[in-house]
């Protein structure tokens, strides 16, 4: 499709992020699909820069899968408490965490580590 290879990664990213968010937070959190969305968009772009540009290929998958959950429960949270004043539930929250982590664990062996980091990460 593009030559990018950080914009189909990107792509892909957030084609995860914005599927576990819309499918988890409305029905948990009573959260307007369109406010899942806008998290997922945030989520997506802070959490590639941050756990898959560099935390990734410093301190491997392990770690960068832990970021990728930190960094989805915080935005979300955040964007959720600002743009509608509701508090998502705990509960909620952290299947939101583990769905994204084990995505995120495909992700990276599978699709960064051989588009980007050309099979140099760690476990």
């Amino acid at each position: 499709m593009f030559k990018n290879k950080h914009f189909n990664a990107i792509i892909t990213k957030f084609l995860l992020v914005v599927t576990v968010l819309g499918i988890i937070l409305p029905p948990v959190g009573n959260v307007m699909t369109f406010t899942a969305v806008i998290a997922a968009l945030v989520v997506t772009l802070a959490a590639y820069l941050v756990a898959d540009l560099i935390i990734l290929p410093l301190y491997g998958n392990r770690v960068a899968v832990a970021a990728d959950g930190v960094i989805t429960i915080a935005v979300a949270w955040e964007i959720v408490w600002v743009m509608e004043s509701i508090s998502v539930p705990i509960l909620g929250l952290v299947l939101v965490a583990l769905l994204i982590g084990l995505g995120e664990w495909y992700y990276h062996n599978r699709y960064l580590a051989r588009l980007i980091f050309k099979g140099k990460i760690k476990p």
